[in-house]
């Protein structure tokens, strides 16, 4: 690795170091927190994995020597990806009203199976052709 510098001083050496350091604790972290306490476990790695990414933005993505309109353009792009996923929140995750959970379908009889049974005939992919054959009526064009 070259040991590139700026004017500011930074290294490209010293990025990496700081990389390799925060995974090394990312792995004694992971090791150490009992599964149990899920909460530190994760909050731990999301702070690690959060700066690592910092890190990479900032440096090797050279966004810490951008101008204002650049950042003008980034910085909202978080916030959309927030509203588009709470937005579609209400329809995906928290429907009870869904008639068949995740996973299931519908076979040629009207009945709700598991789409990953091996044992019923309508799992998996099946034959695209099985509501004709079995007596339903053909869509009309």
């Amino acid at each position: 690795m070259s040991d590139h510098k700026d004017g500011l001083g930074y290294s490209i050496r010293k990025i990496f170091i700081a990389l390799l350091v925060l995974t090394a604790i990312e792995v004694a972290w992971g090791m150490s927190i009992p599964h149990t306490q899920r909460f530190f476990l994760w909050s731990g790695l999301l702070l690690c994995a959060l700066a690592k990414g910092l890190l990479i933005f900032m440096y090797f993505m050279h966004m810490r020597f951008e101008r204002w309109i650049i950042w003008g353009l980034i910085v909202p792009t978080p916030l959309l990806v927030m509203i588009v996923l709470a937005a579609n929140m209400p329809d995906t995750s928290f429907n009870d009203r869904r008639d068949n959970p995740v996973g299931y379908r519908i076979d040629a009889t009207g009945n709700v199976v598991n789409a990953l049974d091996p044992a019923h005939p309508a799992a998996g992919l099946g034959n695209p052709h099985q509501h004709a054959e079995a007596g339903a009526a053909e869509p009309k064009h």
